[in-house]
């Protein structure tokens, strides 16, 4: 019987304890005070967040953000010119008047802030403006199916043109990460190209304003593959590209092919 009276005296001495206490929730606090019989509530309101912010001179470490992965879609256009290469195994170009024009889509898939892969769908066209290829017995022979070059006194032009549908593949390294999803840093592109000619010719113009159109499918290869490399920043990339197959079947069919080297800029 004594246990129970000490315990229950024990418990209504904590409760008249506990409210007197104040009690905060946020920044309002609640105080109940009992005074004999008489029950008093005071609700008192701060100004200052509960917990409080830190000092003016007290500094709280950034969150760190968290990259996510992402894709993105662009538009290109590219413009390009063929560099000569008049050693042995490379007929004769003209580079002022030999380049490359292609339009397609391009898309990226950014794996980390430095890093992303890509790929583009694209129209390409290329103009090769040659000199004198037609004196070359075996091109002369193969191509324009003649065994001399009586019938070509007048020309005063002769070029290869290939119409082609190209797709390509490509990893990103971004040389200065940036900070808003790829925008406005310095990039470094690596990758390979492969083009299918759906139209190639070569064709000769004469002196009367005439042309003649040769397609010859035994000599002119419908396919190519080739590396590049581009570096750009923002919307504007330089890029260097190599065939690393033969535009003209050589040495089955002829002697020599086209130089495989063009260098150009591409715009977004």
């Amino acid at each position: 019987m004594k246990k129970i009276i000490i315990l229950f005296s024990v418990a209504c001495i904590s409760l008249n304890v506990i409210a007197q206490l104040p009690v905060r929730i946020g920044n309002m606090e609640i105080i109940v005070r009992k005074q004999g019989e008489d029950t008093t509530t005071q609700i008192n309101v701060f100004n200052d967040p509960c917990p409080p912010c830190p000092s003016e001179n007290e500094t709280r470490p950034k969150p760190q953000n968290t990259f996510k992965k992402y894709e993105k879609s662009d538009g290109f256009l590219g413009f390009g010119f063929i560099i000569p290469d008049n050693s042995a195994g490379y007929y004769t170009t003209l580079g002022g008047n030999s380049f490359n024009f292609e339009i397609g889509s391009m898309k990226r898939y950014y794996l980390t802030r430095q890093f992303a892969l890509g790929g583009t769908l694209q129209y390409s066209y290329y103009n090769y403006r040659l000199m004198d290829i037609y004196k070359e017995p075996v091109f002369r022979e193969t191509v324009l199916e003649v065994d001399d070059d009586q019938d070509f006194k007048k020309i005063n032009k002769e070029a290869f043109r290939s119409h082609n549908i190209a797709t390509s593949l490509f990893a990103r390294y971004y040389l200065l990460p940036p900070q808003h999803r790829g925008k406005g840093k310095l990039y470094l592109d690596i990758g390979a190209q492969g083009e299918f000619a759906a139209s190639r010719h070569y064709l000769l113009k004469f002196e009367n304003g005439g042309k003649d159109y040769y397609k010859s499918p035994q000599a002119f290869n419908p396919f190519n593959a080739s590396a590049f490399a581009r570096i750009g920043r923002k919307n504007t990339a330089f890029f260097l590209r190599y065939s690393l197959t033969d535009i003209f079947n050589k040495p089955k069919e002829l002697p020599m092919t086209l130089p495989p080297m063009t260098i150009g800029i591409m715009l977004l």
